[in-house]
């Protein structure tokens, strides 16, 4: 959870009169605004009804995926544009969110026990982030996989009677070929 900043006290152009109308009219427009703008499309958790939230561009608010990147960028660390007048500061930023984030993770799985570690870790391996068309496809064969394990645990059905039949008459055909096989491997002529 993210620590609250320390409350400082407003200034003397804050807690003037004008102020206060700059904010009482900028909250008025928005609030007229705010009903008409696209709406998130997902369902919330607790009730299953259409989130309330605002909408970004994908239709997604933040809460419900607007942030996350897709395709190859699927979860996968977003550096600020090089472009940008205060890149520097959000790059040292990214930076140190990052370098804490790894300290928190590292002290997290610490604490796990080995049973919450695979499960961490099994988690981790089916959500790999990489292209979009790297994560399909180890997908497919994850389910092919799945299907061939399935295929060899299954017991094999009993043979029909036209299938023992079959079966019977190779195994006939099989040993009069190696009889036919011995057969050609006497020596023949001057040296027999």
């Amino acid at each position: 959870m993210k620590r609250k900043r320390p409350q400082r006290a407003p200034s003397a152009w804050q807690s003037s009169a004008q102020w206060q109308a700059i904010g009482s009219a900028a909250i008025r427009a928005w609030n007229r605004k705010r009903p008409n703008l696209p709406k998130c499309s997902a369902a919330r958790k607790r009730d299953g009804e259409p989130c309330q939230q605002i909408a970004m561009a994908n239709g997604k608010c933040f809460i419900h995926g607007g942030r996350t990147p897709r395709g190859n960028e699927w979860h996968r660390t977003q550096w600020p544009d090089g472009k940008s007048p205060d890149a520097e500061k959000k790059l040292q930023r990214k930076l140190v969110e990052r370098e804490r984030y790894a300290k928190k993770r590292a002290a997290r799985l610490a604490a796990m026990s080995t049973a919450e570690r695979e499960r961490h870790e099994a988690w981790h391996a089916a959500r790999k982030p990489g292209s979009a068309a790297a994560r399909e496809q180890a997908r497919a064969e994850r389910k092919q996989n799945a299907e061939l394990r399935e295929m060899i645990a299954a017991p094999r059905p009993a043979p029909t009677g036209e299938a023992a039949a079959l079966e019977s008459q190779i195994a006939t055909l099989r040993a009069e070929l190696d009889e036919r096989r011995r057969d050609d491997q006497k020596p023949i002529g001057a040296f027999a």
